[in-house]
């Protein structure tokens, strides 16, 4: 499938900030079963953009701007083409990795009864656990802040993608199973999909691949879905993080358009 992604991104500043230093992880890069035929990022005010690959094998930009500014937008253009297919654990970082807790996916006691009974296998139990996550909490769109955690989706029952996939983690990763966290873009199966922010789910380690879930929608991963980064939890990959000097109040908005093309 060819998916076409358009993702936007403006933080306004009351007042100039100096030294501005930002770190982006929005663009799709190459991966076992996802081709990126073309890419594109902008800044504005322009700037040079530096490019290198993390630990876990995603693409990352960072941008600098010595001069006094009062605002940032960053835009992004990608054409994917992505296969239905789990994805080859080719990684170099042990598996194991994705079995600790996290500071999103913590281990706790109130995790112990929401665990329902193990299938024949990781998968069968990934399944199981995911569509229990999507029968018992509602996704509500503005209820949870970016740094909640999964036990605060537990106390609250609401939340987002963000927070479905931080709770199937910490379930997964105390009965055993590596999981690890994914950003990216979800195609919508008819028309353009229009959102405010990036997708999440998880992926499990079964019998030397990567096989994705999706809590928020109770789906599994296939064509429809285009990687941008994997990591422990959130915090390995947000899209956009940075620093400044300034007393300024900051202020942000995001868009992503996403539309498919069969092939």
């Amino acid at each position: 499938m060819i998916v076409h992604v358009e993702w936007r991104t403006r933080y306004t500043y009351s007042l100039p900030v100096q030294q501005l230093h930002s770190e982006l992880c929005v663009v799709p890069g190459e991966r076992p079963n996802q081709r990126v035929n073309v890419s594109t990022i902008r800044v504005q005010p322009p700037a040079r953009l530096t490019t290198h690959e993390d630990d876990f094998g995603n693409l990352r930009h960072t941008v600098d701007f010595l001069e006094p500014t009062d605002s940032l937008e960053v835009s992004v253009r990608a054409e994917v083409e992505t296969l239905d297919a789990p994805e080859p654990a080719l990684g170099v970082l042990p598996p194991g990795l994705y079995l600790e807790p996290s500071a999103r996916a913590p281990f706790a006691p109130e995790l112990d009864e929401f665990v329902v009974p193990q299938g024949s296998g990781h998968l069968a139990y990934a399944w199981a656990v995911m569509a229990e996550i999507a029968e018992r909490f509602a996704y509500e769109i503005g209820y949870t802040d970016v740094a909640d955690t999964a036990l605060d989706l537990l106390h609250t029952g609401r939340g987002v993608c963000q927070d479905f996939s931080h709770l199937m983690l910490a379930v997964l990763r105390r009965q055993g199973i590596s999981a690890r966290y994914v950003s990216g873009y979800l195609a919508s199966t008819e028309g353009d999909a229009i959102a405010t922010a990036s997708h999440a789910w998880v992926q499990v380690l079964d019998d030397g691949a990567w096989y994705g879930f999706d809590p928020a929608n109770n789906a599994r991963q296939d064509a429809h879905y285009v990687v941008t980064a994997v990591g422990r939890d959130y915090d390995d990959v947000p899209p956009i993080r940075g620093t400044y000097f300034g007393a300024a109040e900051e202020r942000w908005s995001t868009e992503v358009r996403i539309a498919r093309a069969s092939q």
